[in-house]
């Protein structure tokens, strides 16, 4: 398990395709099983082995990735029903944090899969900007992380969520790239 910086604030990273890790990372931050988690990935190619990349859903990603955007897409069959949502998406994190490219891509070679991309915090609480004090929120329950990455302080928005299915985008959440900005693309 391991804590690290993006460019907007900093995640909490596991394999993402290892049912156990998925579940001690639930059991970090209370959330309950069952909640897809983001993915953080190197790029588009690592994006296509997992889900479909229309057309529309490229040119998003030129625009804005790397960077400060969440792309929640279907998973193609061959993703298990437990490491997606309900709907058989899950949503993609292409981050433009140096520590955080160089982390997936070192990640990524080792264990031929990509590492979680939640929000460092315990669920429902407030999402904090340094290590110090994301440590400090988690308590006791901060020895499970193996692994920080402190980069200093990250107080930037939550990365924009955005929803293509059937070429229909939806923005689940508005962050650092605004709707009219993609909309605008579009």
């Amino acid at each position: 398990m391991i804590l690290y910086p993006t460019e907007t604030l900093y995640a909490i990273g596991v394999n993402a395709l290892d049912q156990i890790e998925v579940e001690r990372l639930f059991a970090l931050k209370g959330r309950e099983e069952g909640r897809a988690v983001s993915w953080l990935v190197r790029n588009m190619d690592d994006i296509a082995r997992f889900a479909d990349v229309s057309p529309v859903v490229a040119k998003i990603a030129a625009q804005f990735l790397p960077g400060p955007l969440t792309l929640v897409l279907p998973v193609k069959d061959e993703v298990p029903d437990l490491l997606v949502g309900p709907d058989r998406t899950v949503g993609f994190r292409i981050s433009s944090d140096p520590m955080a490219q160089a982390l997936i891509e070192a990640f990524i070679s080792a264990y031929n899969a990509p590492l979680t991309c939640t929000s460092a915090n315990v669920s429902g609480s407030p999402t904090l900007s340094t290590v110090s004090e994301i440590l400090q929120q988690f308590g006791k329950q901060a020895e499970m992380i193996d692994e920080v990455h402190d980069d200093g302080v990250r107080k930037g928005l939550a990365s924009t969520v955005v929803r293509v299915m059937n070429n229909e985008v939806t923005i689940l959440r508005e962050g650092l790239i605004s709707e009219a900005q993609i909309r605008f693309v579009l």
